[in-house]
């Protein structure tokens, strides 16, 4: 362990991925993170006018489900959205955008967006790390992540990645972006909507030091929604960053101790 270093396969596939990213961040990347984190769109923001006391009972039950046994996290987050979407007679195919046909367009529009993010997004989790070490707080990765570094067979990986891939990113954006993001905007001013939210999609990680790191994503991915009216691109952004950070730790990661 004392002598290990990353595999070849890591290095040529980080340093390929930085250099793609660093190419989008400095041709337009800045100005497009601004568009996404801070500019009005011309459509009206995605509005749910669904009372008070449904939302936080649907949202509190949802908290004790995450606290009580977080498997049913997912299913149980997707009927409060259908369940609030029906209290405003929303139809979730056409509220969330889901009915768009451009598969290959909004692909396209992830994969640009994911490599002009990647930087801003290392570099505050750099910047968050080396905080918490110099400040002697725990900087201890997620547990979930613990268990993913150790698996070493596909019987136990295939699940870690189906959850990562799909069934997480599936969820977050059908309640932050899908049912969270237009519930707060119907009450507030659109850009505490849009910031309140993903800083609740960054805090339900319970993971301190990637808090702003995941704040900014939750930004960036209702920036998407916004501009795009779906939850297309924004899940398949996250699917994206989710695999990027898979990929990269399967080639990285270092033997088991023997």
């Amino acid at each position: 362990m004392a002598n290990w270093t990353p595999p070849l396969a890591a290095l040529v596939y980080g340093s390929t991925v930085l250099t793609l990213a660093l190419g989008f961040l400095l041709f337009g990347g800045m100005k497009r993170i601004r568009a996404l984190l801070f500019s009005p769109f011309p459509s009206p923001p995605p509005s749910l006018p669904t009372p008070f006391l449904p939302f936080v009972g649907g949202a509190s039950l949802l908290g004790l489900c995450a606290w009580l046994s977080p498997s049913l996290l997912p299913g149980s987050a997707l009927a409060l959205g259908l369940l609030l979407l029906s209290f405003s007679k929303q139809r979730p195919v056409m509220f969330w955008g889901l009915q768009r046909p451009h598969l290959g367009k909004d692909l396209k529009l992830s994969v640009t967006t994911l490599l002009t993010i990647l930087i801003p997004i290392l570099v505050l989790l750099a910047v968050c790390s080396v905080t918490y070490w110099a400040l002697g707080w725990p900087l201890e990765p997620q547990p979930a992540l613990l268990r993913f570094m150790e698996a070493r067979d596909a019987k136990t990986l295939a699940p870690f990645l189906f959850y990562a891939l799909v069934i997480a990113p599936a969820w977050e954006e059908l309640f932050f972006r899908g049912t969270l993001f237009p519930w707060l905007s119907a009450r507030l001013p659109v850009h505490q909507a849009h910031w309140l939210s993903a800083f609740a999609f960054g805090a339900v990680h319970l993971h301190g030091p990637t808090l702003i790191p995941l704040t900014c994503l939750g930004a960036v991915l209702v920036g998407l929604y916004r501009s795009s009216q779906s939850l297309v691109p924004s899940f398949l952004l996250h699917s994206l960053f989710n695999a990027n950070t898979c990929i990269l730790l399967l080639l990285a990661r270092p033997p088991l101790p023997t």
